[in-house]
């Protein structure tokens, strides 16, 4: 498909995107203009301690529909993405987060709005200014070739990647905006439907369930929904040959996507999936998702695992190297990350300390020891014990995924463990998912269900085990 074809699908897509809105509807959406009326730009970022240009202010994303157009081989899309969204202050214009592709169209209610580009910034100033409490629709047509971020020392390689078999758009922090405009921070979650099309032999896979699938012969559209709320971060899209493969389980469905070219030795080490599942329903409470499985890509980043909503993708050497120690970590995930999402950068040991402590817990229990009968101290404190370990709690902008966020955080959650005893730690684990399930958390609402808990301050040990610069010395 030719440039002038794909802007004419986007041309199309807004279009028919713009049409689905009622007169009615556009009158309800219309702002009265009366005393106390203020419409101000939204913030171009949420002020989040790490990265403060990420997400945007003032208004709240409750649901995206990507309808995107794939020139495989060109490695060209064309793309709409409507964005349904309550205004939080009086908006005379508002930011998305979006990276390098060609906007040809923009619309608010219907109406065309103005637009402007600032590096990753695209400003959309509405034709009427949106009251607070206002529900707006904003339809975006864009189209280009898709890039990515390269990969540094400090860095993970995120965006939109095209390799011999494919393309994957995946990455964490900000992998969303290289693919579609979005409010590109974690406290701004949002369901999703992707209308996905790709001319044969390609697939498409992406989060949530499969509802539809459309052939047309030459290629097919992919209908994807995404029901439960999600941060963009958690965002997918993988496009090659792939297995669909369902796995037998009691309880969650587990639907693998594996790509053709990976071989039975690498499958394998999903096998374990569903006991994973049930282990781990047991000690966080239930599973939060409808389904579950993997995505699994053959292609050109060798270390990457990532949580993506309900199903976690894997480069197949990835899952070939760290087996079902990487599945236990990233099928975690889908309670601390997915479920409970951290409120800023900042808490992202939230993700990563309690995901890893997971591996350790399935490890006792793949060898059959019981939860309170922990293997922890004879096969890993002395492994990924360091002093110098960072704090955790306060890690570096520019490497937020440190070990530290991974081992001390893990190693601050034993420490608590040895502090108020196995019974209380897992219902503290236990109570802390039910009580923010489906919301944004910090680290200062862990530390309030553990004190409530255990009946005590437990500020000190926090304070080492998570700000404190020196790794603490294990718990006796």
């Amino acid at each position: 498909m030719g440039s002038g074809s794909l802007r004419n699908v986007a041309g199309a897509i807004a279009r028919v995107g713009m049409a689905c809105l009622s007169a009615a509807v556009l009158a309800a959406f219309d702002v009265e203009l009366t005393s106390g009326f203020d419409p101000r730009p939204g913030a171009p970022g949420v002020g989040d301690p790490l990265y403060p240009g990420l997400g945007n202010g003032g208004y709240d994303v409750s649901h995206y529909t990507l309808e995107l157009h794939v020139d495989v081989d060109a490695n060209r899309i064309a793309g709409s993405a409507r964005i349904d969204a309550v205004a939080t202050q009086d908006l005379s214009s508002f930011n998305l987060d979006f990276r390098g592709l060609e906007v040809t169209e923009v619309s608010v209610n219907g109406r065309p709005a103005g637009h402007a580009r600032d590096g990753f910034e695209l400003t959309i100033t509405p034709a009427v200014p949106v009251r607070s409490g206002r529900t707006f629709r904003t339809a975006v047509a864009y189209e280009g070739r898709p890039s990515h971020q390269p990969a540094s020392e400090t860095s993970p390689l995120q965006g939109w990647i095209r390799y011999d078999a494919g393309i994957v758009a995946v990455g964490e922090p900000w992998g969303a905006s290289y693919w579609y405009p979005v409010n590109e921070h974690p406290s701004d979650k949002a369901t999703y439907t992707f209308r996905i099309t790709v001319p044969d032999p390609y697939e498409a896979v992406t989060n949530g369930e499969l509802v539809e699938t459309v052939d047309h012969g030459d290629g097919g559209t992919y209908v994807w929904e995404s029901g439960h709320a999600m941060a963009s971060y958690l965002t997918v899209l993988a496009i090659a040959r792939f297995d669909e493969v369902a796995v037998p389980h009691s309880g969650v469905p587990v639907v693998n996507w594996i790509q053709r070219s990976v071989d039975a030795a690498v499958r394998r080490h999903l096998d374990r999936t569903a006991a994973m599942i049930r282990f781990f329903s047991d000690v966080f409470g239930p599973y939060p998702f409808d389904s579950t499985g993997a995505i699994v890509i053959d292609g050109p980043l060798p270390f990457l695992a990532l949580e993506t909503q309900p199903r976690p993708v894997y480069e197949a050497r990835t899952l070939a190297s760290r087996g079902d120690w990487i599945v236990a970590h990233e099928l975690a995930h889908q309670w601390f990350g997915n479920l409970l999402t951290p409120a800023s950068w900042r808490d992202i040991w939230l993700n990563e300390g309690f995901a890893t402590y997971a591996e350790w817990l399935w490890q006792d229990h793949k060898l059959g020891r019981g939860l309170p009968d922990s293997v922890l101290f004879d096969r890993f404190w002395d492994v990924v014990w360091r002093p110098d370990l960072g704090p955790p709690g306060d890690p570096d902008p520019a490497d937020p995924f440190a070990l530290t966020v991974y081992w001390r955080g893990a190693m601050a959650l034993h420490a608590l463990r040895e502090e108020i005893g196995d019974d209380a730690f897992f219902q503290v684990l236990r109570e802390y998912v039910a009580r923010h399930a489906g919301g944004n958390v910090t680290t200062a609402d862990f530390v309030a269900v553990a004190e409530e808990i255990a009946e005590r301050d437990l500020d000190d040990l926090f304070d080492a085990w998570l700000y404190a610069e020196r790794t603490p010395p294990p718990p006796d």
